[in-house]
Parts: C-alpha cells; sequence; structure tokens
C-alpha cells in the first residue's frame, strides 16, 4: 500500500470520527472577505459596551442585542384588497406586513458583506413597532439573527424595497454561514411595482425619486448611502455614538416611507384618477402583465378617452396599440381596427400600429387589399426613416409577400370563377 493511500485513509477515517454538527449557531468566525478591516475594528471602544443614542440591550439566546425601539401612531388606511387581488397575496398576510431594510458594510461583496443595522416595522392594533436591531460589534451577529428572526416568524409577509435581490439574501446567506434558517414568508418588493408603473414617467425608480415624485417626501441632510459603511467603522474604532445617528436616521426614513408606499398602491390600484396620464398608462401595463385583461381594457380605454392634446404620438400610439390587441384578443376585432386606424392617420407609432392593423386586415376582415397598402406604405415611410429599423422593415416585406401570394390567388380564382 503506497503512502499517499494510507494518508488518504486516515483523513477518511478522521473525517468520519467527527462528531454531528450542532444545531444552534456556532461561534463567530470572521470571514475570509474583508477579513484584515475586520479585524483591524474588533475588540475597539465599540464594542466595550457603549451604546448608540437611545439603544437598549436587549436578552437572546446568544447574548445582549442592541435595538432603537420606537412606536409611532398609524391612522393611515390599512386597506389591502387591491394588493390582494392584483398581487395574489392573502389578504391575512397582508395585514401582517414586516417591512425591512438593512444598511451593510458594503465590503466587497459575498461572504464579507454583513448587515449592521436591519431595519424592522410592523403594525399593531393603535401604531407602527419600529425596530433598529444594531451589530455592536462582530461577536454579536448571532444574536441579532436570532432577534430578527422572531419578528420575520410573526409576519404574514415581508415588504422591502429591492429587498429580494439585496436585502433577503444577504441576510439568508448570513443565516447559512451560521447554519440556521429561518421562515420564508411571503415576499412583495415594493420596487418591482414601482417600475411596472411608475417608469413611464420617472427617470429612475430609486426609493428617494418615488419619495418626492409620488409621496412629496423630501429628506432634509439625508447621508448618502455611499457613506454608510465608513459611519459604521468609525465607531468601531473610536466608539463615535453620533457618527451614527444619521445612519439611524436614513435607516428610519427607508422603512416608514415603505409604509407610506404600500398605502398609496393599495389606493392607485383601486382607482387611478388622480394619476398622472404616464403613471395611468404603467398601471394599466401592470394589470395586463397581471392577466386582468378585463381591468386593462377599461383602464386603456378611460386613459384613451382622455388624452389630452399634444400628447407625445410614442404614446398615444403605445396605448392604442396595447388597447387593439386585448380588444382583437377577445374578439372584439372591429373596435380593435378603429383604434388602429385612428394611430395609423395620426402616425402614433406608425410602423408596430401598421404590422398590428395588417394583421387584423388579413386574417379578422380578411381584406387583403386593404392590408397590402397598409404594408406597402409603412415601407415607404420606413424607407424615409432618420434611423430604419431592420426588424420592422423584414417582417414588412414578409408580410407584403405573402399579401401579394394571397392576392394573386384571390385573382385567379376569380378568373376561374368567371370562365
Amino acid at each position: 500500500m503506497t503512502a499517499d493511500l494510507v494518508a488518504l485513509r486516515e483523513r477518511i477515517a478522521a473525517i468520519t470520527a467527527r462528531p454531528p454538527r450542532s444545531s444552534q449557531l456556532p461561534p463567530y468566525a470572521p470571514p475570509q472577505v474583508g477579513e484584515g478591516e475586520f479585524e483591524r475594528t474588533r475588540g475597539r471602544q465599540g464594542a466595550c459596551g457603549r451604546l448608540p443614542d437611545h439603544c437598549v440591550e436587549e436578552p437572546t439566546p446568544f447574548g445582549p442585542v442592541v435595538v432603537r425601539r420606537e412606536w409611532l401612531p398609524d391612522e393611515g388606511d390599512r386597506e389591502t384588497n387591491a394588493l390582494s387581488t392584483f398581487l395574489g397575496l392573502a389578504t391575512d398576510d397582508l395585514q401582517r406586513p414586516l417591512f425591512l431594510d438593512t444598511e451593510t458594510t458594503g465590503l466587497s461583496g459575498g461572504t464579507g458583506t454583513v448587515a449592521f443595522l436591519v431595519g424592522l416595522a410592523w403594525r399593531e392594533a393603535n401604531g407602527l413597532t419600529l425596530a433598529q436591531y444594531f451589530l455592536r460589534d462582530f461577536n454579536e451577529e448571532n444574536a441579532l439573527l436570532w432577534a430578527v428572526g422572531q419578528c420575520v416568524n410573526d409576519a404574514g409577509v415581508l415588504v422591502s424595497y429591492n429587498g429580494r435581490c439585496f436585502d433577503w439574501p444577504l441576510l439568508q446567506t448570513r443565516l447559512v454561514m451560521r447554519r440556521a434558517a429561518w421562515p420564508s414568508p411571503p415576499h412583495f418588493d415594493l420596487l418591482t411595482l414601482a417600475r411596472r408603473i411608475f417608469r413611464p414617467r420617472l427617470p429612475d425608480c430609486a426609493l428617494q425619486t418615488i419619495e418626492q415624485a409620488i409621496l412629496d417626501l423630501h429628506r432634509a441632510d439625508d447621508l448618502p448611502g455611499s457613506l454608510i459603511p465608513s459611519r459604521y467603522f468609525a465607531w468601531l474604532r473610536d466608539g463615535d455614538r453620533y457618527a451614527l445617528d444619521p445612519v439611524f436616521t436614513h435607516n428610519r426614513q427607508d422603512v416608514l416611507s415603505m409604509v407610506l408606499l404600500l398605502a398609496r398602491f393599495e389606493a392607485l390600484l383601486r382607482s387611478a384618477d388622480d394619476l398622472h396620464p404616464l403613471d395611468r398608462f404603467g398601471r394599466a401595463r401592470f394589470l395586463e402583465l397581471r392577466g386582468f385583461h378585463d381591468d386593462a381594457i377599461l383602464a386603456y380605454r378611460q386613459l384613451w378617452q382622455l388624452r389630452p392634446k399634444g400628447a407625445s404620438p410614442v404614446l398615444g400610439g403605445a396605448l392604442g396599440l396595447r388597447l387593439a390587441r386585448l380588444l382583437r384578443r377577445q374578439g372584439r376585432w372591429e373596435e380593435a381596427r378603429l383604434i388602429l386606424e385612428e394611430c395609423w392617420r395620426t402616425q402614433s407609432y406608425p410602423y408596430p400600429v401598421a404590422i398590428e392593423l395588417a394583421k387584423l386586415l388579413e386574417h379578422q376582415a380578411r381584406d387583403f387589399g386593404a392590408a397590402r397598402r397598409i404594408v406597402g406604405d409603412a415601407l415607404r415611410l420606413l424607407a424615409m426613416a432618420a434611423v430604419p429599423n431592420p426588424h420592422w422593415r423584414a417582417d414588412l416585406e414578409r408580410r407584403l409577400q405573402r399579401l401579394d401570394r394571397r392576392l394573386q390567388g384571390s385573382a385567379s380564382l376569380r378568373l376561374l370563377y368567371a370562365g
């Protein structure tokens, strides 16, 4: 037996002789990524028992956790029927939302990123409880994760803003490293709905953009997110509790904005009467994508009838195109034809409209000549476009060739019957 084989067998025996893993969280071990930063800051003044302003220690099975708690009156609309209907979430779950936002160390990513502040809010009988769990030192992460997990256990639905892609996976990663797990309640990421509805009008859908444009909230002296990690490391080095006040304030506003935004989404899904026309278009498009075609047709038609003078031809064409497609899908192709013909006359989004109108004339109206004229006109118009679109050109040319063949076939049949 070779020496390598002997060594391999000894290694296997040593592995199988190890005791089984404990189901409890193991002691903290610094992650490999960013390890130097962790080692420079561990054990200094931030971990010697000092607390940020308005924070207290609370016991957990894994030692104390630092938390700042606040109770706020919450007299807003708690109705969630529209959200439940259009998002497919249980009404009972939406009555017990847990709003989540994290602030992180902002290291290089992966296992090196740690959530040092977890802001949570949940509704109670007469108000809203806000709890901000703070990681005073890295060896208290087990206690923080346990405390946050207790809140998640009681949640009907998790509500976040970009949390599905960032906050929640980050916390789950930290749990995996601790060989533990939380329940996974339904997750409603407000960013997804914000993009569906407000993207046609707003330059971006960052939370502060939504706050200003939709909630009419304007932050004063807000700490930029890029500076938050450095404030935390200043706390770990020097124990400067004043360095953290802007961080807690930033996190608090993020969480409370989500509470307001959830109520705003419920109101706008119930009714679009007070919305900007572009937001009404985004809402109708969301309803269409969710499969609520009757509601989408009603929303599109109302917006079609209320089109303001001087509105963007592109928006008018896109609106008419979507409405006509839904009507045609329901067999109401005469109504769809009138809308498409109006879009074509006004040159609103002309090439997709021409293609859709040619389809309708060919397959539903069986008017090959009219379809052929529309396609030919669209090709001539496209030839003069400053930026030609090869995809549209290929579609129109292919459609023109097929219509020519069908017209020739119809002419041959007429000659045959005439003879």
